[in-house]
């Protein structure tokens, strides 16, 4: 059988109390919550497995009031979970208390320098509570990760993001790059190309010391962090559970449900892990992309094929964020 999934992506809710306006789930169709049981089943099956480690997103996970003695009992299982959220429950933060970074890692998403910016970007007015659950984690040692999605809107107060963490501190901060499954011209105009995000990630790098910068991008454009000869990380590295038990080969994919690979909780994990739908991702002889002049062209495994598809329905077509602004 192909090697085991290094980590599990886990939705376990698709709800939010945010509308970010650079959301990859934003159009995305509405699913019910995954249940406290079914959340025990799947942490069952991955112990069965062997998987160790849980990548917990959303929506927002900590809208669901289990979601702490979930995370507990992963914990006592020697489970390493990480968790994005975007700070607006700080409360539930204190039922981490007594826990160390070796244990959890929780990424608090922070958009903006300021109330204005960042609660612009997500349509909210969550910042000053970002903020607390920021420090709130700082002061039970819980070493956070701050997270922000780069875009053409908040690009320039990166260095300003980086101060104020610092002055509450923050050791870690992840720059991503903005996914676009928008068809919108405001979302195409906001989303940096590859290129721009990289120089955005190794200026700030050089620049910023005190603290880990680091980044977060599709693996398809840096094929040298990949095994050799697959196309991406999706169905190689990492396998997707949406909360009604259906797996994709990453999250990105749960928009099409042609690509959906059975259902953990009914089906045979080795028949979803060894659907003949994952041989576009595992086998890849060279990039297919036809920008041939591109300055990444022999680094690339041809971007992300999850962008493809949404926005040409073909697999083979090129990464829209390759075409933006290059």
């Amino acid at each position: 059988m192909f090697p085991l999934p290094g980590y599990v992506q886990l939705y376990p809710t698709m709800r939010c109390n945010q509308r970010c306006s650079f959301c990859f789930n934003d159009d995305a169709s509405p699913v019910r919550d995954l249940s406290p049981q079914d959340a025990l089943n799947l942490f069952d099956i991955l112990c069965r497995l062997g998987i160790r480690d849980l990548d917990i997103m959303g929506g927002e996970p900590f809208l669901l009031p289990w979601m702490p003695s979930f995370l507990h009992a992963a914990i006592r299982e020697h489970i390493k979970v990480n968790i994005s959220t975007n700070g607006s429950l700080p409360h539930v933060l204190e039922e981490f208390s007594g826990l160390t970074p070796e244990k959890i890692t929780i990424g608090v998403s922070l958009e903006g320098s300021n109330p204005e910016t960042h609660n612009r970007l997500t349509r909210s007015h969550n910042f000053e509570k970002a903020m607390t659950s920021i420090t709130s984690l700082v002061t039970r040692g819980l070493d956070p990760i701050v997270k922000t999605v780069v875009s053409r809107h908040n690009i320039q107060e990166i260095p300003s993001i980086i101060d104020r963490i610092k002055d509450l501190g923050v050791t870690r901060y992840y720059l991503i790059q903005m996914d676009l499954f928008s068809k919108a011209v405001f979302a195409r105009d906001s989303a940096l190309s590859f290129a721009e995000f990289m120089k955005c990630y190794t200026d700030t790098a050089a620049h910023h010391r005190g603290i880990a910068i680091h980044k977060v991008n599709a693996s398809c454009f840096e094929k040298h962090t990949l095994p050799d000869g697959v196309r991406c990380a999706g169905g190689v590295r990492k396998l997707a559970i949406m909360p009604d038990g259906s797996a994709y080969p990453c999250n990105l994919f749960h928009h099409f449900s042609g690509f959906c690979l059975g259902n953990i909780f009914t089906d045979d994990f080795k028949d979803i892990w060894m659907s003949p739908k994952l041989n576009y991702f595992r086998v890849s002889e060279k990039n297919m992309c036809s920008s041939h002049q591109c300055e990444n062209y022999d680094t690339c495994t041809g971007g992300c094929p999850a962008h493809r598809y949404f926005h040409t329905k073909n697999l083979s077509g090129i990464d829209i964020r390759c075409a933006s602004h290059s």
